[in-house]
């Protein structure tokens, strides 16, 4: 059995657990299992929790992740859960510069079925400037910041980033390229 609903840890509340029991959830998770990696950068505390305080959205998103044939499926939306979890399957051309987005109602799964790209990520302190206030209707913002890392997708990893990961999607790895992109938004929940 596996460690997608189930650990030994989950009785307390996963800010308390020791960064081992964090790897051990990771290591018996399905997430191991989809054929495609966890890109370094994702805050793997957070990944744990979430998982484990919204298991359906999680399990959606994995299942959905699991079947792939991306290339095969028509652009646009599929909900995948009632809870508004869904996914955007989208194209584009590689971008040299952009702004930081940032979410607050939901979490993003990124992955490139086609091409590849770099994602800058950054944190909400020391914002430069604001370029688009926060729409809530659109669960988005945009702004400039200068310290970030940067993060290559390119078929064989997905990215995870929640609502502290200011992150610039779309950024050209070696040139301007079209890519495939699959987007899971998974609703954001806070423990209380």
């Amino acid at each position: 059995m596996t460690a997608f609903l189930v650990s030994s840890c989950n009785e307390k509340n996963v800010k308390d657990w020791t960064d081992k029991e964090v790897e051990v959830w990771l290591e018996q998770s399905e997430w191991n299992n989809i054929g495609i990696k966890p890109d370094s950068s994702i805050d793997k505390r957070f990944f744990v929790e979430q998982n484990i305080i919204n298991p359906k959205s999680w399990k959606a998103a994995l299942d959905f992740l699991e079947k792939g044939g991306f290339n095969e499926k028509e652009l646009g939306r599929y909900d995948l859960a009632d809870d508004g979890t869904y996914v955007n399957i989208e194209e584009y051309t590689t971008k040299d510069s952009s702004h930081f987005e940032a979410h607050r109602k939901f979490i993003d799964i990124q992955y490139l079925a086609k091409g590849k790209e770099y994602i800058r990520i950054s944190s909400l302190d020391s914002v430069k400037k604001i370029v688009t206030e926060y729409s809530p209707d659109k669960d988005i913002e945009f702004f400039n910041k200068d310290e970030y890392t940067e993060h290559l997708l390119d078929g064989s990893n997905f990215i995870v980033l929640f609502p502290h990961q200011p992150h610039m999607p779309c950024m050209k790895a070696d040139s301007n390229e079209h890519v495939r992109k699959v987007v899971v938004k998974i609703p954001f929940k806070e423990i209380k």
